[in-house]
């Protein structure tokens, strides 16, 4: 409040300023009251010498003056210049004075009682004092209206635009304040309201987001089991001889397959609102990936060879997925036996999954990877698919620090691992 004290000190100090000029003014039009014993003896003296006033003794008179008979001829005037009627007297500062000869009224004396200078310099002070109050008033009405904005107006406004910001769901514009305005405090509490929505919005984020991680990790280890169920039942028919258990087969196949296409819904719902997945990395033995090879190799067709004894950072769980999906898109599309090479690259562990299938047209090697594409051969083969495989196999070996590559041979395709070497 120490700035709006100051101002009402300024203003009251204006306020007194323009009293104190107008003081000054009055007081200066007061001391110009006229001397009427001198006004008496113009007039005593022009009755004593009506018929002849040119014969009065002007040096001890104090006002210039003019003589005028009652029909309103000039008869004599002290200096030229003087009016010769009573409204030009009258408008210049003079007064008119009868002067009465014997018993009757003679004429008039016009006596200047207000030299035109003194008129003129007490009427400009008198306008100056008003100009001056004046613009006093219009300084106070402006500097009034523009604290009324500072003070109402823009904390309004700049409630109104928060407002706006908060509706549009934008909690990360803070609300401007300042402590000392009149709204202060009002204005903090709406700012602490928006950083309780701010902080309950990211709360909702994390925990819609460690929903959609779960369904997406839980789908993929149901996918496997899945698969190899479908696989399985495969051989099994391939196998049967009696009828009703090939057709008993052939059911568990068609389920396997219709639990495949549901999870893969659930899966694509929960990456188009997720983006990404988590891993936790851990230091591992390069042996683990043989474990994993040979339990996702449900048709025994992968030969690993020989792996680097070293240890690698990898999520064992998330390892699973992207060795799973590799293999089981061989399975697929190449229906070959798959080799397996490893080797130490620098800082990294090199893993190449061979087939010996058509591979991808080269157009389409940059689009396998991205989400929900399927090449042209993919579109052919009889088993249904998403999209989606390479994709998450790609994005999780980024999240572990490696990465993934595919590449065609010249008998076959390659789908390339990273794997970061433990430090």
């Amino acid at each position: 409040m120490r700035k709006y004290a100051l101002l009402y000190a300024i203003l009251a100090l204006m306020i007194l300023a323009g009293a104190l000029a107008l003081a000054a003014v009055q007081t200066k039009a007061r001391q110009e009251v006229p001397d009427y014993v001198a006004v008496n003896e113009i007039v005593r003296q022009a009755a004593l010498h009506w018929q002849a006033p040119g014969q009065m003794d002007l040096s001890d008179f104090r006002y210039r003056f003019a003589l005028i008979d009652d029909e309103g001829t000039l008869l004599y005037a002290s200096d030229e210049g003087l009016p010769d009627s009573i409204p030009a007297a009258v408008r210049r500062g003079f007064i008119p004075v009868d002067v009465v000869v014997g018993s009757a009224v003679a004429g008039k004396a016009l006596v200047e009682v207000f030299p035109d200078d003194a008129l003129r310099e007490t009427q400009a002070g008198l306008a100056r004092v008003t100009a001056a109050a004046f613009i006093l008033l219009a300084a106070l009405n402006l500097g009034f209206l523009l604290t009324l904005h500072h003070a109402l107006v823009r904390p309004f406004e700049r409630l109104q635009s928060f407002a706006h910001h908060i509706a549009a769901g934008r909690l990360d514009e803070p609300l401007p304040m300042d402590k000392n305005n009149l709204f202060g405090l009002f204005t903090q509490s709406f700012d602490v309201m928006r950083e309780s929505l701010q902080e309950a919005r990211k709360s909702q984020i994390r925990a819609e987001r460690a929903k959609k991680e779960l369904v997406a990790s839980i789908n993929h280890d149901v996918k496997n089991p899945v698969t190899s169920i479908r696989l399985i039942a495969e051989l099994l028919r391939a196998g049967a001889t009696d009828p009703a258990v090939a057709e008993k087969l052939r059911t568990i196949e068609t389920k396997a397959d219709q639990i495949d296409r549901l999870m893969n819904d659930m899966l694509r719902s929960a990456l188009e609102e997720l983006g990404e997945l988590t891993v936790t990395l851990i230091a591992a033995d390069s042996g683990t990936l043989r474990r994993i090879f040979t339990d996702a190799d449900h048709l025994s067709l992968v030969r690993v060879g020989e792996i680097p004894a070293c240890l690698i950072e990898l999520d064992p769980t998330r390892m699973e997925q992207v060795i799973g999906n590799i293999v089981a898109n061989a399975y697929k599309y190449a229906g070959t036996r798959i080799d397996v090479d490893c080797a130490v690259s620098g800082e990294l562990l090199r893993v190449d999954v061979n087939d010996y299938g058509p591979g991808v047209r080269e157009e389409e090697l940059d689009l396998i990877t991205t989400k929900f594409y399927r090449g042209e051969n993919a579109k052919a083969a009889p088993r249904e698919g998403e999209g989606l495989g390479l994709y998450i196999a790609k994005l999780l070996m980024d999240k572990m620090g490696g990465g993934l590559e595919a590449f065609n041979r010249a008998d076959g395709f390659c789908v390339r691992l990273w794997l970061k070497l433990s430090s």
